[in-house]
């Protein structure tokens, strides 16, 4: 077995490579020959964003957004993000996040690179945890997963999907869960796992869509053959689907389900909550091996640029899903304002503020919708 210094050597250097990787592939759709309108585009910003994960956040991004010479503008670009964010809890994230269309739109790549160092809460495991089990601690990771898909129909893309995680806890409590009841992840670990993903993408509009179907599938194996810790499968299911009922009144579904055979991290489990889904739980105030939401979301226009919207949900976490009671089921409700900056894109700046069942409630201020 390796030692956790050589194992991070090595994945360091497979995401340099990954990295140039994509830069190449950037430049070589850029320089494909045709003709038409050239539509590529370099924007840099600052930003700033508010949850009850991070209080408020302030950053600066850029997204490198391009299609190759004569290709209609119908296609969906690829481009390639960076940020780096820092915020009132002193958490500090750096992302680059490639998404490149390739050989006439025939393949994907894209990747998710990402390091944090993110002081955070941890309840425990399970569904029934007491608000006085809480504890900080301050990790950091270095999350990265790369999609290599082909395209099979118009709307179906199946690839392979590599996931390397590097966990490390930097300071816990002494008299914490953490540091004395023996969980997986406490200490430093590599997670690493090769797995498939089936993508399935039919909606009008990748940002706000008012019509069709996105269904995300993905299964990946974490094994000591691919140089990890912890040995544990890992399998999830994002189902959406979008239904225009009038003019631009919208109703959103979402299934959002995690379920993981094996001994992942704590840190790797289903975290129930955040901005995304079941809002007005602190993201990872339920977190376990195996978790099942379904979120709506009716979206519609107020006045000029301005929108709103309404929405609920409902979901658990269980060790198995067997465990799943109805007597622990959790529900969250919700309102949002919207602002339409980018009316070619269909771009909205969301704020949103969810309450839970248990009295809890959180204000979301971010970019583009929750799903």
């Amino acid at each position: 077995m390796f030692s956790n210094k050589k194992r991070l050597s090595a994945f360091i250097l497979v995401s340099i490579v990954a990295f140039y990787h994509t830069i190449a592939m950037a430049q070589k759709a850029e320089d494909m020959s045709g003709s038409g309108k050239n539509t590529n585009s370099l924007v840099a910003l600052p930003y700033a964003f508010y949850t009850p994960e991070t209080n408020i956040a302030f950053g600066v991004g850029s997204i490198y957004s391009f299609r190759p010479t004569g290709s209609s503008i119908s296609n969906r670009p690829s481009n390639v993000k960076f940020a780096a964010t820092y915020t009132q809890k002193n958490q500090l994230i750096m992302s680059f996040i490639p998404e490149i269309y390739f050989n006439n739109q025939t393949m994907l790549f894209n990747g998710f690179y990402t390091y944090y160092k993110y002081p955070d809460k941890f309840w425990g495991i399970g569904n029934n945890t007491g608000d006085a089990a809480e504890e900080d601690f301050e990790p950091k990771y270095l999350k990265t997963f790369t999609n290599i898909q082909k395209k099979i129909t118009s709307n179906l893309y199946i690839g392979i999907r590599n996931q390397v995680e590097y966990l490390d806890i930097i300071e816990k409590e002494d008299d914490g869960q953490l540091a004395n009841a023996g969980i997986v992840g406490s200490d430093a670990g590599i997670a690493s796992g090769l797995g498939i993903i089936f993508n399935y993408d039919s909606r009008d509009n990748i940002y706000y869509p008012t019509s069709g179907q996105y269904h995300q599938i993905f299964m990946v194996d974490f094994d000591d053959y691919f140089l990890s810790d912890y040995d544990f499968q890992l399998v999830s299911i994002d189902l959406r689907r979008f239904i225009q009922i009038h003019n631009s009144h919208v109703l959103a579904f979402q299934t959002y389900n995690v379920f993981i055979n094996g001994e992942p991290p704590f840190q790797m489990l289903a975290l129930l909550g955040g901005a995304y889904w079941m809002r007005g739980n602190y993201l990872g105030r339920y977190r376990d091996k195996s978790m099942i939401t379904f979120q709506g979301e009716y979206r519609f226009p107020l006045i000029w640029r301005f929108g709103g919207a309404l929405f609920g949900g409902i979901g658990d976490v269980a060790s198995r899903v067997q465990k799943f009671e109805t007597r622990h089921i959790k529900y969250s409700l919700g309102f949002g304002i919207r602002f339409m900056f980018d009316s070619q894109e269909r771009i909205n700046a969301r704020l949103d503020f969810g309450l839970s069942n248990d009295g809890k409630s959180g204000i979301y201020a971010l970019v583009l919708e929750a799903f």
